[in-house]
């Protein structure tokens, strides 16, 4: 018998750039892991059952999380509660502030029922541990951190009797946009595979972002994919950054680019005919030399939902 109920929500910040990390031990000591909940940091349990969540509040959740700006947290260190072994954020202010604000909203919902005076930040790893095995734990988990993510949104889960399924996105703040090539057909191609799901990575000259001046992405940022018109189809979430020499992108990667490459050399001639394109040129100023050495932004993303 599932430890939740039906119906139950749960307002979170996921952290999947915790998961390789955490994700074999939360499948063996966290019994919400067996039920689809992702490495995450709780913002408000139980929220308002599922029946309450109405046009009105997801309306109001959207203007309480939009009205806060995106944070970098660092999980740099292992914690404990009785019988739990967690990580802990930091600086874990803004995510108490995210809690309080909530709270403050809802007052019929305060976090964990009310049981405890003081809600300290956490992402829970293993419950029940005990003697040697929690040492050992703490120990794996410690070798390795940090673990640094951009808090950039809240997600709601709701339990169906069988999983902790995601029903609502609540971004901090505007997201900013993720364009894919340029408007036309390549944009419609690669908009249409990210939204099937056959498109989960991406890799863009480092060059590009240098000469434009645009930031890098990190782990935790939201973007708001648009189409060839300009039009907000969906939310992203970057889940791994690297900036790599071309030579260093392996097969795995050009599958998840999701664009039918069966090879590295199909990646690469694909990507340096559009790096070296007209378009591109027009944009760096001149058309790019790509050799073996080139750096490149290697991406990772998943789909979240309406944007």
């Amino acid at each position: 018998m599932a430890p939740f109920e039906i119906g139950e929500t749960a307002l979170v910040v996921e952290v999947p750039s915790a998961e390789p990390l955490v994700r074999g031990l939360r499948e063996r000591y966290d019994s919400s892991a067996a039920y689809g909940m992702p490495a995450h940091v709780t913002v408000l349990y139980p929220f308002l059952p599922r029946e309450r969540l109405d046009d009105g509040v997801l309306a109001a959740l959207r203007e309480l999380f939009a009205a806060r700006r995106p944070f970098e947290v660092v999980f740099g260190g292992v914690g404990r509660f009785p019988g739990v072994l967690y990580l802990a954020p930091e600086p874990d202010g803004p995510l108490r502030e995210l809690t309080e604000a909530v709270a403050g909203r809802w007052p019929e919902a305060p976090p964990y029922g009310g049981g405890f005076g003081d809600v300290v930040p956490h992402l829970t790893v293993a419950e029940g541990l005990g003697g040697e095995v929690d040492g050992g734990v703490a120990a794996d988990l410690a070798s390795g951190l940090p673990v640094t993510t951009l808090v950039s949104g809240v997600t709601l889960r709701v339990f169906d009797g069988e999983s902790w399924r995601a029903e609502g996105f609540f971004p901090l703040g505007e997201p900013p946009v993720a364009e894919f090539a340029f408007p036309g057909p390549l944009r419609d191609r690669l908009v249409a595979a990210i939204l099937s799901g056959d498109k989960t990575a991406t890799a863009g000259l480092l060059a590009d972002y240098e000469h434009c001046g645009d930031p890098l992405p990190v782990a935790g940022r939201w973007t708001a994919l648009i189409d060839s018109a300009g039009r907000r189809v969906s939310l992203l979430e970057t889940t791994q950054v690297r900036v790599v020499r071309i030579r260093e992108i392996d097969e795995a990667f050009a599958r998840d680019e999701g664009e039918g490459y069966d090879t590295v050399a199909q990646w690469r001639a694909a990507h340096e005919r559009f790096w070296t394109g007209p378009e591109m040129a027009a944009v760096l100023g001149g058309s790019p030399v790509v050799d073996d050495d080139t750096l490149v932004v290697a991406e990772r993303f998943r789909l979240l939902g309406p944007a």
